[in-house]
């Protein structure tokens, strides 16, 4: 009988793969290695007739493997179950394909390498699906729609015959390692038109004749900014110098050291083990249910994800890989080192599902929402919050989410929408670290206030984990956070970037929330490059620390009973004036009652703020409520050297006793102690 591996937190094999050299990560349990070490002595070949009794399996054939059967060859069958007890194990010096028309359902053990047992440098061992129709999937549709009132409901997962692909069910295992190979790495020397080179932070395991995927570095005003992808093959690998067997057609940003911000990613997509569909044409996908354990090293998962149809977005939890609804059964799973590229429906959805290790992993080229952690909120509404549905210590760490399409809007559908690269919800200890989000929505106009990376109303709150995450031409929002009476807990969200994207880089909202950020860099974004929606509750900075082009202070929704905090900004000068705020006029209340919420006062302190000389530092101008307040403390530059360090600004026709007009701020001016 398959045995279960034993649960390792997240966390554990995050220091493991944090202590041990980058490649390969964490080992395996001894347990699956014990399991492994017999199948191999007993595994009979697939393409021996002895092993089926006389007869090969054909195309048309169901096969249930008994025993521990070796794909060793050019295996086919319409449909592969493993049942509980069992073992099908992948050769790992004889290159092999298992190409099936039906589902591959696991509830023993399917062993395609592991990360002490890797199949060999120079064998493949595929898993292919055809034949198969996005339109016949049925999905896993949630049990509720439309009621707001009930708390998030489980939805019980059956394989249905007509939703191609894995499925790893009951107690199932599932493993697959192929050469330990670094997923994507920043680009430190880039590559333009002409060049026949470039450089990255780290090549390990990448190979002359692999698939290179190079991401857009474009300035926000160049035209197709955030769709400027190439693909190329690699010609060879020189340490960290990266040869082309073409040059790019755009040019990819490098940079390295202090300071460096506008550099691309490069992604390796090719793995020598791989489950993929025949052709891109039609797509399977890969579910984890019940007490089922993935474990994915140096993987491709090409083509998988099926389109999503107009009506109510099914098929419903379809993508190359979903864990569903598992709670701590899957803390065993990890999916690491793996390229997931080239289908029409996510990358990686973990849905109420806790502990899952997805480190260094590639998502380029597909349509919907990239990576999520989630849980179903279809019976609790929009603002639904289920801290014990949402994902518990899940990190989506050194993770690339590239390319991500609006889907296709086929005839009679109305507009989808946006897409996220990363939704960032579960627990205290979920989140991100170390991910880039590029591309998302390339092919769309900006819509909403949703970000590439975003928190949404649906999550359990932003949790405590978001460090040194980057968001870059995407064509809408960079980071977006709209969360209502949340909390990072005095825990700063440190080190993030947002740059050249379509609309601001950071948007900040929506009503209450006491989320920090820390050592922010926002330049180059079309819209606001932080724009803040919303009122404090706490004296907690927004921002502590941080390199912006501009603020804006946007439409408040509430009226503010204490001033929103920002500390320590130094401005760059790209954006003149560097601070500003809505100056919409007041059309629905009192604009001359500091507490009226139809025309809701803006209320604001900024301490110790730096400018570049030549840059206007504040336009206060209009704005809804004559009672809106700046306050300035700790104020320097080399261009006003005569304001005194402290001052408030209101709204020019505010005539605060000791004050007088500034025209170059457009704000009535106090000075203060």
């Amino acid at each position: 009988m398959t045995s279960r591996p034993p649960k390792r937190s997240a966390l554990s094999c995050l220091l493991c793969t944090l202590l041990l050299p980058a490649l390969p990560a964490c080992s395996e349990d001894p347990t699956l290695r014990t399991e492994r070490a017999a199948a191999d002595v007993t595994a009979r070949s697939w393409c021996d007739p002895a092993t089926w009794g006389g007869t090969v399996p054909t195309a048309t054939t169901d096969v249930t493997v008994t025993g521990a059967v070796l794909v060793d060859c050019a295996a086919v069958a319409r449909k592969v179950t493993v049942p509980a007890g069992t073992t099908l194990i992948a050769s790992r010096t004889t290159s092999s394909t298992l190409t099936l028309s039906g589902n591959l359902v696991v509830r023993g053990r399917l062993d395609y390498g592991t990360p002490d047992d890797r199949v060999a440098d120079g064998t493949t061992a595929e898993i292919i699906f055809r034949g198969m129709s996005d339109n016949r999937m049925v999905g896993t549709p949630s049990l509720i729609h439309g009621e707001t009132s009930r708390p998030p409901a489980d939805v019980p997962l059956v394989v249905i015959d007509s939703d191609v692909g894995v499925w790893v069910m009951g107690a199932g295992v599932f493993t697959a390692a192929g050469q330990a190979k670094t997923a994507w790495s920043r680009l430190t020397d880039g590559a333009a038109p002409g060049d026949a080179s470039l450089q990255v932070e780290n090549a390990a395991g990448w190979r002359a004749g692999d698939r290179l995927a190079l991401t857009p570095t474009a300035t926000s005003s160049t035209a197709n900014f955030a769709a400027q992808f190439d693909e190329r093959v690699i010609a060879s690998v020189s340490g960290t110098t990266v040869g082309l067997t073409a040059a790019p057609g755009f040019t990819h940003a490098g940079c390295a050291g202090t300071g460096c911000i506008r550099r691309g990613e490069a992604a390796d997509l090719s793995r020598n083990v791989i489950v993929r569909s025949l052709d891109d044409t039609a797509h399977a996908h890969m579910i984890v249910g019940e007490q089922g354990v993935l474990q994915l090293d140096s993987v491709e998962l090409r083509w998988l994800g099926p389109q999503k149809r107009c009506s109510g977005g099914a098929p419903e939890r379809r993508a190359p890989i979903w864990f569903h609804e598992q709670g701590d059964a899957s803390r065993g799973s990890f999916v690491r080192h793996t390229a997931i590229w080239g289908g029409e429906n996510h990358f990686i959805m973990v849905e109420k599902s806790h502990g899952v290790q997805i480190s260094d992993v590639v998502g380029y080229d597909a349509a919907n929402d990239g990576f999520a952690l989630m849980f179903d909120a279809s019976a609790c509404g929009t603002r639904c919050i289920g801290d014990a549905a949402a994902p518990h210590s899940v990190v989506l760490d050194h993770v690339l989410s590239a390319k991500l399409a609006v889907p296709n809007r086929v005839e009679g559908c109305v507009a989808v929408g946006a897409v996220m690269a990363m939704i960032v919800s579960g627990d205290a200890a979920s989140g991100a670290t170390h991910s880039v989000a590029t591309g998302t929505g390339y092919n769309a106009d900006p819509f909403g206030n949703i970000g590439a990376i975003h928190w949404s109303e649906t999550g359990s709150g932003p949790g405590n984990v978001f460090i040194n995450n980057v968001a870059h031409n995407n064509a809408s929002i960079g980071v977006g956070n709209w969360q209502n009476n949340t909390s990072n807990a005095g825990h700063a969200f440190v080190g993030n970037q947002a740059w050249s994207n379509g609309d601001a880089g950071f948007l900040h909202g929506a009503y209450v929330n006491e989320i920090q950020y820390a050592g922010v860099t926002a330049i180059d974004n079309a819209g606001a490059n932080f724009g803040e929606v919303g009122i404090a509750e706490t004296a907690t900075p927004r921002i502590d620390g941080g390199l912006l082009d501009d603020l804006q202070l946007l439409s408040y929704v509430s009226v503010p009973a204490m001033p929103i905090v920002f500390r320590d900004l130094q401005f760059t000068g790209g954006r003149s004036p560097a601070i500003t705020q809505d100056h919409d006029e007041c059309d629905d209340g009192d604009e001359n009652d500091p507490d009226d919420g139809g025309c809701i006062r803006t209320w604001t302190r900024i301490e110790n703020p730096r400018f570049p000389a030549g840059v206007v530092p504040f336009d206060v101008g209009d704005q809804k409520n004559k009672f809106g307040v700046w306050e300035i403390r700790g104020f320097v530059h080399p261009d006003y050297p005569t304001l005194p360090a402290n001052f408030d600004l209101y709204r020019r026709d505010n005539h605060v006793a000791g004050g007088s007009y500034r025209a170059d701020f457009d704000a009535w001016l106090v000075p203060r102690p």
